[in-house]
């Protein structure tokens, strides 16, 4: 319940603060331009501190609802406060503000101290008065600087170094090309050296079925001649046996 309350009483409080910020102040001497008189000079600053002070210690409920509001003012501020607050830790205190004045505006500058770093706001006013935007300046100690460059100066390194390594990966590649190509021209030149060898065979294959053709006439020839000895009584050593080859007109040749 006190948290609620206390939510509320923020709220309410910001409300009150802006509505300062976009009221207050006296009547402008149009002779004089933006002239400020003390008095406004101080109730503008006073007001500026004011919402410095309610805005670095909202919560993330209170962000978000001014973030959904459609005051353009209140917008400005939570987005500036919102991208900052993360650099800038837990608020420790406040300087002394200054007030510039210009042709068309009102610049308030209030120079503050974070737990990590320092911050400048800045809050502008129109020629009624009227908070219009707000801004942080992060003011980064020496620290941070080097600390940052260190980083940036690391990042650069190990990228030239990493594309150093890549170029050199590829030029370790280039040496396998020729053993590549070299693979692609034998399989292409191995069917022309398999071709003949298959003729060779398909040449040789005729000879073997003559030779067993051959053969085979010689046995029918023998055992014709033992069946005709046989007939005639007669002894087969005065028989010479040759070898019959078939006649492509299909007749049968003496011996």
């Amino acid at each position: 319940m006190k948290q609620t309350w206390k939510k509320i009483f923020s709220i309410v409080l910001m409300g009150v603060l802006f509505a300062a910020l976009t009221a207050c102040g006296g009547k402008k001497d149009e002779s004089t331009g933006l002239e400020v008189s003390e008095d406004i000079q101080s109730q503008l600053i006073q007001s500026a501190q004011s919402a410095v002070e309610a805005i670095v210690v909202m919560d993330d409920e209170t962000i978000q609802s001014y973030l959904e509001s459609e005051d353009a003012f209140s917008v400005s501020a939570m987005e500036a406060w919102q991208g900052s607050r993360d650099e800038l830790g837990a608020y420790v205190s406040m300087g002394d503000a200054a007030l510039e004045t210009d042709k068309d505006m009102i610049t308030v500058t209030i120079p503050t101290k974070f737990e990590k770093e320092e911050a400048v706001f800045t809050i502008t006013f129109d020629k009624k008065y009227a908070a219009t935007s707000m801004g942080i300046d992060v003011q980064y100690s020496m620290g941070t600087k080097l600390q940052r460059a260190g980083m940036n100066t690391l990042m650069g390194v190990g990228i030239v170094f990493c594309m150093l390594i890549f170029l050199s990966f590829l030029i370790y590649l280039f040496k396998f090309i020729p053993a590549i190509e070299s693979k692609f021209k034998k399989s292409e030149a191995a069917p022309q050296k398999t071709a003949p060898a298959a003729e060779t065979a398909t040449a040789a294959a005729p000879a073997l079925v003559q030779e067993e053709e051959l053969v085979d006439d010689g046995e029918l020839v023998a055992a014709i001649a033992a069946a005709i000895a046989a007939s005639e009584n007669t002894s087969t050593d005065s028989f010479v046996v040759r070898s019959i080859r078939k006649s492509n007109k299909r007749n049968w040749q003496r011996a």
